[in-house]
C-alpha cells in the first residue's frame, strides 16, 4: 500500500484540476484569486486551504469527490472552515493536540516522543 505524500503546491494543483473538471472555467474563475494551500502537515494529514468566500463552496464540495492521485487511494473531508487563517490554526493546534495525545501512547523513547512533537506541532505559516 502507497502512501500518499503532498505537497502544498501539489495539493493545490490536484484541486484546482478538479475544480476545473468537474465545474468547468466558471468555477475555476471563482476560486483562482486567493486560492492558496497555506499550510500541509504530513504526519497528521491535514491542510489549510485558504480561499476567497465566494469560492468557498467550490473547493468544500470538490473534496469529497477526489478519490484517487495518480495510484494511491485518497479521502478528503473538511474538518473545518473558518472566516479567518488565525481561526483554523487556532483549530489545527486543537486537532494537532488530539493526534498528539493518542499517538504519544504508542512510543516509548522521550527522544521518539520529541521528534513526534516537533513534526506534527511545527505549523510553518509563512508560505
Amino acid at each position: 500500500m502507497q502512501t500518499l505524500r503532498l505537497s502544498d503546491h501539489g495539493l493545490a494543483k490536484i484541486l484546482l484540476q478538479n475544480v476545473e473538471k468537474y465545474y468547468g472555467v466558471y468555477g475555476l474563475g471563482m476560486i483562482e484569486q486567493g486560492f492558496r494551500v497555506k499550510y500541509i502537515n504530513d504526519q497528521t494529514k491535514i491542510a489549510i486551504i485558504r480561499c476567497l468566500h465566494r469560492g468557498q463552496r467550490f473547493v468544500s464540495s470538490i473534496l469529497p469527490l477526489i478519490t484517487l492521485i495518480g495510484e494511491v487511494r485518497a479521502k478528503f473531508r473538511t474538518l473545518y472552515v473558518g472566516a479567518t487563517i488565525i481561526q483554523c490554526n487556532k483549530f489545527i493546534v486543537s486537532h494537532q493536540k488530539q493526534f498528539l495525545d493518542r499517538a504519544m501512547g504508542h512510543l516509548t523513547s522521550a527522544k521518539e516522543r520529541q521528534d513526534l512533537f516537533k513534526r506534527v506541532m511545527e505549523l510553518d505559516m509563512d508560505r
